[in-house]
């Protein structure tokens, strides 16, 4: 097939016979009837979807065709035109034809725009000057056609080169309420633009495009709320439903109305979305508590939207979980407490009970002092509720915080499995070594099906909070990682439903075919199930893990390191339990107080991440730089003061940068000093040396008074946020918005990792460096640099 010609026998027959006249045409040319000469008016108008479609309208005014012709031997005869193809009208701004004429594509515009693109013959050796010609017939009674409208395009005043896309409209409205047909030529003209010949039509070849004249939009339609939603009235507006819960909705043609044959649909200010067919009923979950607006508006075959119905319904507040177990009831050794349900939702309370064997109580609570957390073996140990907590075949959704001991096992923090093995599963997968939210069914034929959404990630011996949420009317699977959703949510197929009687809720383990397994090795705390999805924005707020009494997030801290009293080359977390050591090397060491670093090697370190990086933390370290090495450094140079790497480079960290130097008088002599000019910066630094993160707002001017002062630095980071922060000595330097990656590497005192090798070696003295799962508020920041 040519490209340039469409190849087709019908127009290949036409080609021909254009080239068999050509040296007769070229003695006189036959022009059209005076009557098509009156049918050729039409207004020009440029196509927007071209653009769309990666498509640019070259238009080439008379004046350039006259130009092409006289540096042409042979301009003054025409290429020999092929049948044009893409031929149709502009409707949603693409084209369209149906060449059925029992199904005409119903047109909005009386005036219609028409489209196609030009061709010449393959082989044409001629300049090639052409338009298309539309020729636009009415259906009489008699099932006969007559010609009511032609339209050239490029309008008259220009000409266009093989293979170009033209449109036009038509100048006359059309009727509605008659049936019409179109069918395009090419139409080659001599380098004047005056005398052409044509080529056969599109109805030789792909056939006549049929349509209709509709002018009128659909009407406002009718929108039906099913429940639990009701609408709103001059006298009441009840809160009905929640955040996560689906509500049905009906929509129907207006009054009188025909052929809607579709509706667009809005909540309040989220994305419109497209319902084909109508009447059509639609499932719609609302994520936030309050008010909600609904935007309806039918759509006909044309593509156009009518008026828009406007629905108000009042969402209530998110319903209660149904299962809270904060682990915090026993001391470690007492395995015989159960687990209190402190859940004020709906339902029973379900108290569960430690295994035997491998469970126990950890003093080392994700909220910190004096809170609790269950701690299991990876072998035996779990525990389990005395009943079945959540019903898996409607919407639901989990969360827990999880410290993982050992992540080169699979290990399962909370799961529920029925009696035909159908249920969740929210944990860890080793093969994939990724978090994973599953959930499991049954089919009518006993086989057992799972599906999954996970994403990668897992740190050993770090908090993390993880949530799966199950929407049983979208049927979709939905992962939180740390308040964040990962990726789109996981599409079930609609046979996905449990069936079964669902045993207890179980922490720490999971139950296939009657067999158990996959035991977690760490720590599991706080755990929540509702019988509801769970929105974006409650996911969110639920990983912060606020406060109830005060608001505030509850951090735990995770590492303590104060070298008061310390010496040698290793320092041992003695403070907050987790018993962590940091070890000097490379000429760093621990006298006098505080980890004293020569900025040219020496540093200290922990193997492996200490806070899970995807999620809230704080770091807080008392620093004392060196100035009288600082001070000979070429402006530019930055020292890492304590941060974490992945395995390409800087993740985070707190550096300390030499801004550059300043001249100021010297007091002892009658000339000038010149003086370091310091930074604190927080953020990542790429392996090009340039920074991601807060800058302190005061660049610093040393002196000798002050060379030697140490600085309190805090540093938060707030996942659920996505900003950093930057405190030196309880005062708020700036915010920005961060997101650390997933660590892979240690966390270094006095160093860092950049571009492939070790570097920013700081000098000077670190007296204590502290860390905290969670993100302090800045009341909590400034109380504790008191």
């Amino acid at each position: 097939m040519d490209g340039r010609g469409g190849g087709l026998p019908p127009e290949r027959a036409a080609i021909d016979n254009h080239a068999n006249v050509r040296s007769s045409l070229i003695q006189g040319w036959s022009l059209r009837s005076s009557r098509r000469r009156r049918l050729l008016g039409g207004r020009f108008k440029a196509w927007a979807a071209a653009s769309t479609v990666g498509v640019v309208l070259a238009v080439v005014p008379m004046t350039a065709a006259s130009a092409r012709a006289s540096a042409a031997p042979d301009a003054a005869v025409p290429a020999v035109p092929a049948v044009p193809t893409a031929q149709g009208f502009l409707a949603s701004n693409a084209p369209v034809c149906s060449t059925d004429p029992s199904a005409p594509t119903a047109l909005g515009d009386p005036t219609p725009q028409v489209t196609a693109v030009v061709h010449v013959a393959a082989g044409n050796t001629a300049p090639d000057y052409l338009r298309a010609h539309f020729d636009i017939e009415a259906r009489q009674a008699s099932d006969t056609w007559t010609e009511v409208a032609g339209v050239l395009a490029p309008a008259p005043d220009g000409l266009v080169s093989d293979g170009q896309y033209v449109t036009n409209s038509v100048t006359d409205p059309l009727s509605e309420g008659t049936q019409y047909r179109m069918a395009a030529s090419t139409w080659s003209y001599t380098s004047g633009g005056v005398d052409h010949i044509s080529s056969a039509s599109t109805a030789s070849t792909t056939g006549w495009c049929y349509f209709t004249v509709d002018p009128t939009a659909p009407l406002a339609p009718k929108v039906t709320l099913n429940g639990p939603y009701t609408p709103c009235g001059d006298d009441e507006c009840a809160a009905r439903g929640g955040p996560g819960v689906p509500g049905s909705f009906t929509f129907a043609p207006g009054d009188g109305d025909t052929g809607v044959t579709g509706y667009e649909y809005q909540l309040t200010d989220g994305a419109f979305v497209q319902v084909p067919g109508s009447p059509a009923t639609v499932t719609i979950t609302p994520q936030v508590r309050g008010m909600a607006i609904l935007d309806v508006r039918a759509q006909d075959a044309t593509g156009r939207f009518g008026a828009a119905t406007e629905v108000l319904f009042n969402v209530a507040t998110p319903a209660s979980s149904v299962g809270l177990w904060h682990f915090d009831d026993g001391q470690p050794g007492d395995t015989s407490t159960v687990v209190s349900d402190t859940a004020t939702g709906a339902g029973s309370r379900h108290a569960a009970a430690l295994s035997g064997t491998g469970a126990d109580w950890s003093t080392l609570g994700r909220r910190g002092d004096g809170d609790k957390a269950l701690v299991l073996d990876g072998s035996s140990g779990y525990a389990a509720t005395d009943g079945q907590v959540v019903d898996a075949s409607s919407s639901f959704a989990v969360s827990a915080w999880a410290r993982p001991a050992d992540l080169s096992q699979d290990g399962t923090v909370v799961s529920q499995t029925g009696d035909d093995n159908s249920g969740f599963t929210l944990g860890y997968t080793a093969t994939d070594r990724a978090w994973r939210f599953s959930y499991a069914w049954t089919d009518t034929d006993g086989a057992r099906h799972v599906a999954s959404a996970q994403a990668p990630g897992g740190t050993e011996d770090a908090w993390t909070q993880l949530a799966g949420s199950y929407d049983a009317a979208a049927h979709t699977l939905t992962l939180y990682v740390n308040g964040r959703p990962q990726g789109s949510p996981t599409g079930l197929p609609a046979t996905a439903e449990a069936q079964g009687t669902a045993d207890a809720t179980e922490f720490g383990r999971t139950t296939t075919a009657g067999s158990d397994g996959a035991y977690w090795h760490g720590s599991i705390d706080e755990v929540q199930t509702w019988q509801r999805t769970l929105p974006a924005d409650e996911a969110l707020q639920d990983a912060q893990l606020e406060d109830p009494a005060t608001g505030a997030a509850d951090v735990a801290n995770v590492a303590a390191w104060d070298a008061t009293g310390a010496s040698g080359t290793t320092l041992t977390d003695s403070t907050t339990g987790y018993g962590r050591v940091l070890t000097a090397e490379g000429g760093a060491r621990f006298e006098n107080g505080a980890l004293v670093l020569d900025g040219t090697g020496g540093a200290a370190d922990i193997s492996g991440p200490v806070v899970d990086d995807s999620g809230s933390f704080t770091v807080s370290a008392l620093v004392q730089p060196d100035m009288s090495v600082i001070a000979g450094k070429p402006d530019g140079w930055t020292g890492q003061v304590v941060g974490e790497r992945t395995a390409d480079g800087s993740d985070w960290g707190i550096w300390y940068r030499l801004a550059g130097h300043t001249d100021v008088p010297d007091p002892d002599s009658d000339g000038f000093v010149s003086l370091p000019v310091t930074q604190w910066l927080l953020g990542r630094m790429a392996d090009d040396g340039t920074f991601t993160g807060v800058t302190s707002q005061d660049a610093t001017t040393w002196s000798a008074d002050t060379a030697n002062d140490p600085v309190k630095l805090t540093a938060l980071f707030d996942a659920q946020d996505g900003t950093a922060e930057l405190f030196t000595d309880g005062f708020h330097e700036g915010t920005a918005d961060f997101r650390p990656v997933a660590s892979t590497g240690e966390l270094t005192v006095g160093k860092a990792y950049i571009g492939g090798s070790w570097g920013a070696y700081l000098p000077g003295r670190v007296t204590s460096l502290e860390v905290w799962a969670g993100a302090m508020s800045e009341s909590q920041v400034i109380l504790k640099d008191l």
